[in-house]
């Protein structure tokens, strides 16, 4: 059974991740932003898309299908390894080696997400507990 029952579910939990890891940590999207990328997570079992729009600050955020927007990276990914991943039992690293996560470009990219995921690692226990999730 999938971590997340709905999209809205993590939705919901991500929104409420990312507002605390910016209370806490407002630097902790500092080298996505230096990135300049537009990067779409496109999650499966349960579907839901994550945007990540480095373009300009302040890093935006949109949850949910934009239609005709152009992304530098595309990446697949289960929502079960998404999960690990913001709980720190998985590695980025290990999660694109085995395949958990697909990128649709270059992978060195995807290292853009690397310091905002380690900074929602230190938050994500709390808030998928909070959530029942765990």
């Amino acid at each position: 059974m999938a971590v997340y029952a709905s999209g809205e579910q993590l939705y919901e939990t991500l929104q409420i991740l990312f507002e605390r890891m910016t209370a806490v940590n407002p630097s902790a999207d500092a080298a996505l932003l230096k990135s300049k990328l537009r990067i779409r997570l496109r999650c499966v079992e349960p579907e839901a898309f994550v945007m990540f729009d480095a373009r300009q600050r302040p890093l935006q955020i949109t949850y949910g299908a934009v239609e005709n927007t152009a992304v530098d990276l595309d990446v697949g990914a289960a929502t079960d390894a998404l999960h690990e991943i913001l709980l720190g039992e998985l590695r980025l690293t290990k999660a694109l080696g085995s395949g958990l996560l697909k990128p649709n470009g270059p992978v060195w990219k995807v290292t853009a997400l690397a310091d905002l995921f380690h900074a929602a690692q230190a938050i994500y226990p709390t808030v998928a507990r909070e959530q029942g999730l765990i």
